[in-house]
């Protein structure tokens, strides 16, 4: 064996370890080091239990705002359609009774600019708490899911009328 052999056979052999190291760190897995988990910038991964435990509260908490705010949302919808009725449009197809489906809310500045803001602020929540499930960090999982759990208990029949 001849040294260019051996040294290509070095340097393959070598490209190939580093690849598939590559590869096995970006594979996408759940993990359960809380220590090290970064979550929406650098600034904001916690060093210590204190700090998890207290992020973990913050994901729990913003869970419950995003379900009492999409109840909020549902209620302000109800009430903005009551309180605007004389504008709406009825839309019948010849029906010979009306029914509530039929009417549609004309557009009003007064009514849809507050209900875009409001909505914004809503899904703005939602990717946030997307972001914190897409760290793969089982904590940070489990803190979402059992916050929208409390935040249906409580406001998940407010939003249906019952």
């Amino acid at each position: 064996m001849d040294m260019s052999t051996a040294t290509t056979t070095s340097s393959s052999m070598s490209m190939s370890s580093t690849s598939s190291s590559d590869m096995s760190s970006t594979e996408m897995a759940f993990n359960t080091n809380n220590l090290s988990a970064m979550l929406f910038s650098q600034a904001w991964m916690p060093t210590t239990t204190a700090g998890y435990v207290g992020t973990w509260f913050f994901l729990f908490f913003l869970a419950i705002i995003w379900r009492a705010s999409a109840a909020s949302l549902a209620k302000l919808d109800a009430f903005w359609a009551a309180k605007n009725a004389r504008y709406s449009i009825l839309i019948n197809g010849g029906q010979d009774q009306p029914t509530q489906k039929d009417l549609v809310q004309a557009w009003r500045l007064s009514v849809n600019l507050p209900r875009a803001a409001l909505r914004m602020i809503h899904q703005g929540i939602a990717y946030l708490l997307m972001i914190a499930v897409m760290t793969m960090n089982v904590g940070f999982f489990f803190a979402v899911l059992v916050g929208y759990f409390f935040g249906e208990l409580i406001f998940g029949r407010v939003s249906r009328g019952d």
